[in-house]
């Protein structure tokens, strides 16, 4: 999915196996991202090029004009059977295919906005028809959409009447706001808190520092995506790998339906891409700047880039909006470094152990800055000549030393780990954005920032140009092949999964179950400066918006002292893998391994345990009730009188067996049988009990799934006493401050409140909202309803 697709992955690798030794050896020598792309675009041949092309129709794109009445009828049906969710979702496939302007795509669009109204999307209604009307919908019916147009101005009141003069398609913005002051000086990051400090150390490299304390909660670093790609189908977050790709290929969840593919946002009602039938948008004016951004030369090749992987498509993409001037200027800063202020130990007489300890582990003393100016607030740069102070010359500064995360420059300077990489996914990375490059020479000229003077050989007529010469015909093409080359090898360190909560099962299911789901790929440049931690003091959440695009949030989620560093999760988290397996991925990944706080101390409590064997799960005897000790062949119960045994191949056939049976339950709810979840449930639970302690993350997701089944039948009382188990689970699992804790907890005062128990309710709130508040935006939708409950309650009591 991040890279390309299994079939081109083969072909590629074959070429590599096919490759003379010494040619080989030439190539893994090569050191420079520049020679290692015209490496790779000097072995291209014709049958590349046709075979990525050949790829790309099972990645269908393009237009179908013939199907768009399909699609429209087949939301007819779901329409005439009250599904009007699924009826949205034909019709929006029906506008895709349709010819822009034409009727088709105006009886669409009308239709849609019928199926709207009956969901009281009013506003979205509107928007529909304004969109059909000037599509050309047929004289003859219009009455009917101006009917539709005064029952929704009805049904919104005065206030969107006055409104609808300004309905142009955009959708509603979130203001970001400016809840951080601007940082000045020497040191400092422009799109993060004034109290903090961008920092170069040999061990850490560069890294972010709290250069006075921090409070939990606290927004440290505000920054919007330089590029972002949406990731076709989706995936659950907490899904093991094996799973994601299963759940990819049986349909996912069908992100690049629900999104805007240039700003992320969801959406009901998408304005469809003229050129193509697989980009949509929010809107009119994302659908406008994605087409002069970078669409309009993605268009034509949107089959390729989606066999090519989400990686090489960010990757073209980064690079198609920097344009050949910034890529210059980047490039020639690399020889110029700015200084920044350097730092020293703040307890230097820290034992030589320590400092081991600490070296590579992102978790380093406290220290203390040096040369850092005072800040200012009114705006005035209080760096002075950055020649007259003793700094440190780092790469991604600007000339008075400050980073900025959202300029072209600190992308550039992300490490591309050339060394890191093996030979062979150095050569499929150049193979790919090389045969890339030649497919968008093919189809049209360069963007004019990459010099599109340059005529190509579809313009000229020079069809028959060979591929010779359209290898080395435009230097251009080739820097531009490079830069991508140079952001697909950092992407694979540097990437963001941007990630978001959505609602899983049926639409008309009387509860829905939401997980955390990884809606695309996106590059932040400082939000890449901080160092990894298995158990990080960081937490991060997403925005998104026509107006400022994909923003991540940085909040500190306990209270950090100044001099410490800011430190973020790569992915693998303690609570939620043990530590051989986080240390092999990040070394895979991220070629580093890992000796974070959490992973020493995990290391450490290995070495205590007989036999230094991994930690082993808590188990009770299914006889006695008595605690389990793991062996070399299994566990056995620990009360000498019991001869209870159980082997390691009878764990994991128990431990299957529960993941079928809630797996079972979960599919039942869906599908609006909750009394037969309940059943299996009850099975599930029984078994559980009997050698999982209460505390095991299965018997919380049992919990959790058997409290959903009491909620779909109503019975709310019930449905709590089993989230409170589930709670105790969760707090075992993830912490007192974890965010996982406070949506159980979230949920647990829903549950009391729609049984009619305000008092419950009203004690859960603050802990709740407590929680939320150290991870989540103040207007994020279970802040917002936390309120609601709380000022309904306090005006019943």
């Amino acid at each position: 999915m991040d890279l390309p697709c299994t079939e081109w992955h083969e072909h590629v690798e074959q070429k590599w196996t096919q490759l003379p030794s010494d040619q080989k050896k030439a190539f893994s020598t090569l050191s420079e991202v520049d020679d290692i792309f015209a490496f790779g675009q000097s072995l291209l041949n014709r049958t590349d090029l046709q075979l990525l092309c050949g790829l790309s129709e099972g990645f269908q794109v393009q237009k179908e004009p013939q199907n768009a009445g399909k699609f429209r009828e087949q939301g007819n049906l779901s329409f005439r059977a009250r599904d009007y969710a699924a009826a949205v979702l034909h019709y929006s496939k029906g506008a895709c295919h349709a010819v822009q302007g034409g009727e088709e795509s105006s009886l669409c669009l009308a239709n849609r906005s019928a199926a709207l109204f009956h969901l009281c999307l009013y506003q979205d209604c509107l928007e529909d028809i304004r969109r059909a009307l000037d599509q050309g919908y047929p004289s003859h019916l219009q009455q009917k959409l101006l009917d539709r147009k005064t029952q929704c101005l009805n049904r919104l009141g005065q206030r969107a009447q006055q409104k609808e003069g300004r309905i142009n398609g955009d959708a509603k913005s979130i203001s970001t706001g400016h809840r951080l002051p601007r940082a000045y000086g020497p040191g400092m990051v422009t799109c993060a808190s004034p109290a903090v400090a961008f920092q170069f150390s040999p061990d850490k490299g560069r890294h972010l520092l709290a250069a006075k304390a921090i409070a939990a909660g606290e927004v440290v670093l505000e920054e919007r995506a330089f590029g972002c790609v949406l990731i076709p189908g989706g995936t659950p977050v907490t899904r093991p790998e094996k799973d994601k790709y299963k759940e990819v290929r049986d349909g996912g969840i069908k992100t690049e339906l629900q999104h805007c593919h240039h700003c992320l946002r969801q959406t009901v009602n998408p304005v469809p891409c003229q050129g193509c039938s697989y980009a949509w948008y929010c809107g009119e004016r994302c659908q406008r700047e994605a087409w002069e951004g970078h669409h309009r030369w993605e268009c034509p090749v949107g089959g390729e880039l989606r066999a090519a992987g989400v990686l090489a498509h960010l990757a073209l993409r980064v690079a198609l909006r920097a344009g050949l001037e910034e890529v210059q200027k980047a490039r020639d800063d690399g020889a110029n470094p700015s200084p920044v202020p350097v730092l020293e130990p703040a307890n230097e007489k820290g034992s030589e152990k320590e400092a081991k300890k600490e070296k590579n582990s992102g978790e380093g003393n406290p220290v203390k800055l040096l040369n850092v100016p005072e800040v200012s607030q009114q705006g005035t740069d209080a760096g002075g000549d950055p020649e007259s102070w003793n700094g440190t010359p780092i790469q991604g500064c600007d000339s008075a030393g400050r980073y900025h995360g959202g300029s072209y420059l600190c992308v550039h300077h992300l490490l591309p780990h050339l060394s890191g990489h093996k030979p062979g996914l150095r050569f499929l990375c150049a193979v790919t954005v090389a045969t890339l490059c030649l497919r968008l020479r093919e189809v049209g000229p360069l963007p004019a920032a990459w010099g599109a003077g340059t005529t190509t050989g579809a313009e000229s007529g020079s069809q028959s140009q060979s591929l010779e010469e359209s290898r080395g015909g435009i230097p251009e093409l080739s820097l531009l092949g490079a830069t991508a080359l140079r952001h697909m090898l950092q992407l694979r360190c540097n990437a963001q999964a941007v990630t978001m909560l959505k609602g899983t099962g049926l639409s008309d299911s009387a509860v829905q179950s939401v997980q955390e789901v990884r809606v695309a790929t996106a590059i932040f440049p400082t939000l890449s400066l901080l160092n990894h931690s298995c158990s990080p003091n960081t937490s991060v959440s997403f925005r998104t918006d026509p107006s400022h695009g994909v923003t991540v949030t940085v909040r500190a989620t306990q209270a950090i002292g100044a001099g410490q560093e800011l430190l973020h999760c790569y992915g693998p988290h303690y609570s939620r893998m043990p530590v051989r397996e986080r240390q092999r991925l990040l070394q895979e990944q991220y070629f580093f391994l890992c000796q974070c706080t959490a992973c020493c101390q995990e290391l450490g409590s290995e070495v205590k345990v007989c036999g230094a064997a991994p930690r082993t799960p808590k188990l009770h005897c299914v006889l006695c009730g008595s605690t389990l000790q793991g062996g070399e062949d299994g566990y056995v119960c620990s009360r000498s009188p019991c001869d209870f045994q159980l082997s390691q191949a009878d764990l994991e056939h128990r431990l299957q067996d529960l993941q079928e049976q809630l797996e079972q339950a979960a599919r039942l709810i869906q599908r609006d049988r909750p009394d037969d979840a309940l059943r299996v449930l009850q099975t599930a639970s029984g078994g559980a009990g009997r050698f999982l302690p209460e505390t095991d993350p299965m018997r919380g997701e049992l919990a959790d799934t058997w409290a959903r089944a009491h909620a779909a039948v109503g019975d709310w009382r019930q449905a709590a006493a089993q989230l409170k188990r589930s709670v105790v689970a969760v707090r075992a699992q993830y912490g007192e401050e974890s965010l996982e804790l406070g949506r159980q907890l979230f949920k647990l005062a829903q549950l009391h409140f729609n049984g009619g128990e305000p008092r419950p309710a009203l004690a859960l709130i603050p802990q709740a909202r407590r929680l939320l508040s150290l991870h989540c935006s103040p207007s994020c939708e279970e802040l917002e309803e936390l309120r609601a409950m709380e000022d309904c309650l306090q005006g019943v009591l």
